[in-house]
């Protein structure tokens, strides 16, 4: 049985996708129930990870990449495809999407639509080719249980909650140690977009270091170009945090990233969107780290609703700041941490979240 990843840019697909659900889960329709797994698209930069970690699928590069490419490959595999996995309702997808159905009526479509209320609201979902797409989507999902209540209630298409979830390729992760955790606040991403706001968690920290002085704050990822003088000027401004604030740089090895957050005590994202529950947070919570985020779509589940984790509005560094000093000193934070490995063990472990997409798409039995 074969299943196909259609990369959703005409760019293709980045490296970093391939341990994110992206990759993920083809990966594991591959290594758990044996189909064949193509992930397709034009080749964007080196991809390490496919070596390390995700080899057993095979990458289909593009002379392109672009719609019409896409729709070229199809034309020559939608037949032989038992499933098409598209990410994100966007326009350039719809006719892969027709070509597939047309040529292929019994094969399935999987979308995920990387969800947030800001696109999601601005959809013309009345618009016929948008409609044409959706009817032609046999599972359409979120990973955001108040965006799938939301899009429920708003859309005549069924959709589900499949949340993103973390995937020990290294076979290294075991249940967390709290003792051996570190007095860090960590956060992992990309570093000074507007969506990850990561001057509101500098500010933030800023604003409370002197009262946590025990405390360093730790930032994984790389930093974007514009944000650099931001960050010499912020160290200008707090010279004395220099040696309470680390950046870590971009850690492609999994062993290492799972070391970060086994480390840390609290992970914070005080984004102003995400399309779901993020992977970081996922990974986070599996090796114990305390969720402080602020309330995007997700932030409900990124703290089990405040049982392994607190929030608060988005882009206020004054209560953000206000948040992590709250944590830091709480005497209730080895409980936070046990609770937010038991939940991410409950609800965010790929290898049950694939099963669950294994048995919406063909209907065979979950277990």
């Amino acid at each position: 049985m074969k299943v196909v990843a259609m990369a959703p840019y005409d760019n293709g697909w980045s490296n970093v996708e391939l341990i994110k659900d992206c990759g993920i889960i083809p990966y594991l329709l591959r290594t758990e129930y044996g189909y064949e797994v193509e992930m397709v698209g034009a080749k964007r930069g080196d991809y390490p990870y496919h070596e390390l970690y995700t080899k057993e699928i095979d990458m289909v590069f593009l002379p392109v990449g672009d719609t019409a490419d896409k729709v070229r490959y199809m034309e020559e595999n939608a037949t032989t495809c038992a499933l098409l996995i598209v990410r994100g309702c966007y326009e350039n997808s719809f006719p892969i999407v027709e070509c597939y159905k047309r040529l292929n009526p019994k094969g399935k479509v999987y979308v995920g639509l990387d969800a947030n209320s800001w696109w999601m609201d601005r959809i013309r979902w009345d618009a016929e080719e948008f409609k044409k797409f959706m009817d032609n989507c046999d599972v359409i999902a979120t990973s955001c249980r108040a965006m799938q209540e939301h899009l429920n209630a708003k859309w005549p298409w069924i959709i589900e909650h499949i949340p993103n979830g973390y995937y020990d390729f290294t076979k290294q992760w075991k249940r967390p140690n709290y003792e051996q955790k570190e007095n860090i606040i960590l956060t992992v991403g990309r570093l000074g977009t507007k969506q990850k706001a990561t001057e509101v968690l500098l500010e933030a920290y800023a604003k409370v270091a002197s009262h946590i002085p025990e405390w360093k704050l730790r930032l994984v990822g790389n930093v974007e170009q514009e944000f650099k003088q931001y960050v010499e000027e912020y160290f200008l401004r707090f010279p004395k945090l220099r040696e309470k604030i680390e950046f870590a740089g971009t850690i492609l090895d999994r062993e290492k990233m799972i070391g970060e957050y086994n480390k840390a005590k609290i992970f914070a994202l005080p984004s102003e969107l995400e399309g779901g529950t993020p992977n970081v947070i996922a990974e986070a919570l599996h090796c114990g780290c305390v969720t402080a985020v602020t309330k995007f779509d997700a932030y409900e589940e990124a703290t089990d609703y405040g049982r392994c984790g607190r929030y608060c509005e988005v882009g206020d560094a004054d209560e953000f700041g206000n948040l992590l000093y709250e944590l830091c000193i709480s005497e209730e934070l080895q409980q936070l941490s046990e609770a937010a490995f038991k939940y991410a063990e409950q609800h965010f472990d790929m290898i049950k979240i694939v099963a669950r997409i294994r048995e919406l798409v063909f209907g065979e039995e979950y277990e």
